[in-house]
């Protein structure tokens, strides 16, 4: 089930807007015929960002698509006349944002809608914080973890990853409540990120009969800003990959 995230407008620096611009025709329709098939909420944003209305996407096409109206005729009518809307849904814990410049009234199927044409960019804005990323068995990193003063170190898959923490596949290395110092996974294509983390729990679980495995779930404790922004960077590279398989 989708965790619901506030649809505000999000104010994007020119950095974040490189970072999450989607420019991808295909891509764009395929987001927003997701959106439209699964009935997902939207905002509709007008009057300067001033005022909105609730809505949801009726259907998609590959020029544009048709939004539901709101039940304010007054409103209705001032959306039609203006000059600017933004768009704000979500997928997937993903919020994602556009930007049109004009609206036409219609009638889709029965329901009185506004028909925009389809952007040529849109905005995916994650908050890391709140999605992990799972990785698959061939693309799993390897967090190199030191397990005392005198230099000794472990490296370990990890299972995810987020803004947040990350979960790791040992076997009886780490303690519960025990603080990691010095902690490094590299990122490939992307950098090395250093921290340090608190074991938050632990999980056995027994994947093949006789085969003992501990999900080691880790919260960071101090992830330095230079480390953070490699981290978003590799979660968005690795989710607009996924989102274009």
């Amino acid at each position: 089930m989708q965790k619901d995230i506030p649809l505000t407008i999000e104010r994007l620096s020119e950095e974040q807007e490189k970072e999450c611009r989607i420019t991808s025709a295909r891509q764009i329709l395929s987001l927003l015929k997701h959106i439209s098939e699964d009935g997902l909420r939207a905002v509709l944003y007008y009057d300067g960002a001033r005022d909105f209305i609730i809505t949801s996407l009726l259907d998609v096409d590959e020029n544009g698509l048709w939004v539901e109206q709101g039940v304010d005729s007054k409103k209705n009518l001032r959306i039609a006349e203006t000059n600017k809307i933004t768009l704000v849904s979500s997928l997937d814990q993903v919020k994602i944002q556009f930007y049109a410049t004009g609206v036409s009234t219609e009638t889709y199927q029965g329901y009185p809608a506004f028909y925009l044409l389809l952007p040529d960019s849109l905005y995916r804005v994650q908050r890391r914080e709140n999605y992990r990323l799972v990785l698959p068995l061939n693309e799993r990193l390897r967090c190199i973890v030191p397990t005392n003063h005198n230099g000794d170190k472990i490296d370990v898959p990890v299972m995810d990853i987020s803004g947040g923490g990350l979960r790791l596949f040992a076997d009886g290395e780490f303690v519960l409540g025990q603080n990691y110092q010095g902690c490094q996974i590299d990122l490939p294509e992307t950098g090395v990120i250093n921290f340090t983390m608190i074991v938050k729990n632990l999980v056995t679980i027994s994947p093949k009969p006789g085969q003992t495995v501990r999900r080691v779930g880790c919260e960071f404790k101090h992830l330095d800003n230079a480390s953070s922004v490699l981290l978003q960077r590799y979660v968005t590279k690795m989710q607009r990959l996924k989102s274009e398989v």
